[in-house]
């Protein structure tokens, strides 16, 4: 299993994906919001596995940015994971190292 995370962003997102070890695979994949992004984001992920049910993808619902590349993956059937940006931003304020 390959898990993948990707930053939304207005015009463009950045991807990083890991093993099933925890092992970094790739990061900061950086690819535009469009369809030929999607298209380099998919060519990126076929090197690894021609098989979509090898990935988990998740990304936040960042404003409606997320949308395009979601539907694309989804068609291609990937399986995805959409996450609330409140919760990313609780869970990063209670695991956050104080600073003394």
């Amino acid at each position: 299993m390959l898990f993948v995370g990707i930053d939304i962003g207005k015009n463009n997102h950045v991807a990083s994906m890991m093993d099933e070890n925890g092992k970094v695979v790739f990061k900061a994949f950086s690819f535009p919001n469009t369809t030929d992004g999607g298209n380099a984001l998919f060519s990126k992920l076929s090197s690894y596995s021609s098989n979509p049910s090898d990935f988990e993808i998740g990304m936040e619902a960042t404003g409606h940015y997320w949308l395009s590349v979601y539907s694309f993956l989804f068609e291609k059937g990937f399986l995805l994971h959409v996450i609330n940006p409140i919760q990313t931003d609780g869970w990063r304020k209670g695991t956050e190292i104080r600073k003394r």
